[in-house]
């Protein structure tokens, strides 16, 4: 009888510890699960933004760009003479030239148009303190005449010595030339033509010489 007691006690142990351990399983299996969600949510690449994940930093961004903008937009105030497009009023002068000088023909340098235009240095120059005789847009063949007096003189002076020639202050220019100086130890060559009656002072206008 003792015997049958002590088998039941063993066997009875023996089911409540197979109990326990087949209770803890699940729990051991859980953990596993867990433990591995874990490294797996770790190790997973970053995938689409949600909904209001996707706002927040649409917004972040917008913020960050009108940043950068307004530092782009703020600039230092250029100091006076540092302003777009002003330039200084500086007397333009050419070099001086003293060889000889010809009638515009075949010469396209250094040569006389009419009695106050010439090339000079690579550019078509108007004498700007004289109106001269037009000589192609003569209104008159009287001022065609004395045009090409004007010319002929203004070729004999200029071929007399070195000139230099100084842009005209305010000056504007007519057909196509630059208004100038002409002058030698500086005096004026126009005034030459005026005091011999081959030109007049510039009024601003040429003015007819017919009649």
């Amino acid at each position: 009888m003792a015997k049958k007691t002590t088998r039941r006690k063993k066997s009875s142990g023996t089911r409540r510890s197979a109990a326990s351990r087949g209770g803890m399983a699940h729990w051991y299996v859980l953990g596993a699960a867990v433990v591995g969600g874990i490294l797996y949510m770790e190790n997973l690449p970053p995938g689409p933004e949600t909904g209001a994940a996707a706002i927040r930093t649409a917004s972040i961004e917008r913020k960050e760009k009108k940043a950068e903008r307004e530092v782009v937009r703020v600039r230092p105030k250029p100091r006076p003479s540092e302003a777009v497009g002003e330039t200084l009023a500086v007397e333009e002068k050419l070099p001086a030239f003293s060889g000889k000088w010809f009638i515009c023909t075949t010469q396209t340098d250094y040569c006389v148009l009419d009695g106050s235009t010439i090339l000079y240095a690579g550019r078509k120059v108007r004498l700007a303190d004289v109106d001269a005789p037009a000589i192609a847009e003569a209104r008159c063949d009287a001022e065609r005449s004395r045009g090409g007096d004007a010319k002929l003189r203004l070729r004999e002076i200029l071929n007399e010595g070195n000139v230099t020639l100084a842009a005209a202050k305010g000056g504007s220019g007519r057909a196509g030339a630059a208004p100038h100086l002409v002058l030698r130890n500086g005096q004026s060559i126009g005034h030459r033509l005026v005091r011999e009656g081959l030109a007049r002072p510039w009024t601003g206008r040429h003015q007819s010489w017919c009649g």
